[in-house]
């Protein structure tokens, strides 16, 4: 049997509390009836349109289709804003914003910064510094998680920011639909945890249910900044279970560097609830015990990209224990202990960089 780490995996786990909650929609604009209490700095840059209607989206907001609100890039070099009514938070936490965007193939350079503001626009708080830089030519949807600052609040202000540039056209746009502030309500199912860790053939996310009722399904969101996530895949809930159920699922192109993830949890009425985050780090390295368990003369490794100087060999107690590192080749090392290893469990350690990582090894 092998037992193997990749150097490529630093995962957090976040246990969830035992508290079963759902998504309550507190806001929602589908600009059917024009800008619905939104207001534009420029009228003829950004106004609502039936051109390009939204589609292909249904979880956790549904598109619409029909009108949707187009930031053009005409009047270049100002600044054009977007602002949503006041919106009241009070007595709501866990607060969530989301919208479907898509974009033409020629709108940029400029960013569209989106931020929120709880004192009637005098300050604002940025939620993304580039809504744009995500969205295509097909329309997808975009969820944000709100800071603890949006909620309770009486009057909560959305705004969408940006400069187009000199001799753009109008007809060049960023548009959004279906804007959505929601908080968490009741969702009958309960997170043991939810886990993530690397394997060698992507990013492995691990997590239980207590119990479920009605549940639907799960949807997995992935980010690579922790604001801004994606929808990378769906599995399907038991539906009503009265015992743990255990669920994993595999992303088999995770991101280079760090994948940050969530779950979104849908029950049979279309409510949601979004899990606390976990991540993953990845790098190049590979740290591979064979024969796990081992004899306590040699253990065999498969290594990659790891520094011979950072292993150390010790027990669960700490103690230190001396060996022969043999390199057979770049990727075959023997770890020799100086005294033959009674039987029990050893740890090996090795580095790469400011990053350091255990493994288990049982001697029989």
């Amino acid at each position: 049997m092998q037992h193997f780490l990749r150097l490529i995996s630093l995962a957090i786990v976040i246990f969830l509390a035992p508290k079963p909650v759902s998504a309550q929609t507190i806001y929602s604009q589908d600009f059917t009836s024009g800008l619905g209490g939104w207001t534009a700095s420029n009228s003829t840059a950004i106004s609502v349109t039936t051109t390009s209607a939204s589609s292909g989206y249904t979880t956790p907001i549904a598109a619409s289709g029909g009108n949707n609100l187009s930031f053009g890039e005409c009047g270049g070099n100002t600044e054009h804003t977007a602002t949503s009514p006041a919106i009241s938070t009070v007595g709501q936490t866990n607060l969530m914003v989301g919208f479907g965007r898509r974009k033409t193939n020629a709108f940029g350079p400029q960013v569209v910064i989106f931020e929120f503001s709880t004192d009637g626009g005098t300050n604002w708080t940025s939620i993304s510094s580039d809504v744009s830089s995500v969205a295509t030519t097909t329309w997808g949807v975009s969820v944000f998680t709100l800071p603890a600052a949006a909620e309770n609040q009486a009057s909560l202000t959305f705004r969408f920011r940006y400069t187009p540039p000199a001799g753009a056209s109008c007809a060049t746009a960023f548009r959004i639909d279906d804007f959505t502030v929601s908080s968490n309500g009741t969702l009958p199912v309960e997170l043991a945890y939810f886990r993530g860790t690397a394997e060698r053939k992507g990013n492995q996310l691990t997590w239980e249910t207590v119990w479920e009722r009605e549940a639907s399904h799960f949807v997995i969101e992935r980010s690579g900044d922790a604001k801004e996530f994606g929808i990378i895949g769906q599995i399907t809930a038991v539906g009503n279970a009265a015992r743990k159920r255990l669920y994993t699922f595999t992303d088999g192109e995770p991101l280079a560097g760090t994948s940050y993830y969530r779950l979104r949890q849908v029950d049979s009425d279309g409510a949601s609830q979004v899990s606390k985050m976990v991540f993953v780090s990845r790098s190049d390295a590979l740290f591979v015990v064979c024969d796990n368990p081992t004899s306590g003369d040699e253990i065999r490794l498969n290594v990659s990209n790891v520094d011979p100087a950072s292993l150390q060999l010790l027990t669960t107690t700490g103690q230190f224990l001396t060996f022969q590192l043999i390199q057979l080749s770049a990727t075959d090392w023997r770890v020799r202990p100086a005294v033959g290893l009674k039987p029990g469990l050893y740890l090996l350690r090795a580095g790469q960089q400011n990053q350091q990582w255990t493994v288990r090894v049982l001697v029989r």
